[in-house]
């Protein structure tokens, strides 16, 4: 059996102003320089209990992001892994070229 896939970088709940708590549906994630991406559980519509993701590409990123930087899973920690492997590989094709 497979151990589950422990993240590797900073999570925080999204607190988008004082009139929205945070909850456990919406995360933020962070390396040591920032943003990296985000992680949302919808609740209604046709994905409703999916969890939305979306990879950031780090600013000094040239060229056409590669693609796709969003998406659907099942569980937040999928989608956790989605968006740090998403900013992985933008980091990994700046320093190559």
């Amino acid at each position: 059996m497979t151990e589950p896939y422990q993240p590797r970088y900073q999570w925080r709940r999204t607190e988008l102003d004082a009139n929205d708590p945070p909850t456990d549906f919406d995360w933020l994630g962070f390396d040591d320089v920032g943003y990296i991406g985000r992680i949302r559980k919808e609740m209604t519509g046709p994905t409703a209990g999916r969890w939305h993701w979306a990879g950031s590409v780090p600013r000094a990123f040239k060229g056409f992001p590669p693609g796709p930087n969003q998406g659907y899973c099942d569980t937040a920690r999928e989608a956790t892994e989605m968006v740090e492997t998403y900013w992985d590989w933008c980091v990994a094709r700046m320093k190559s070229g």
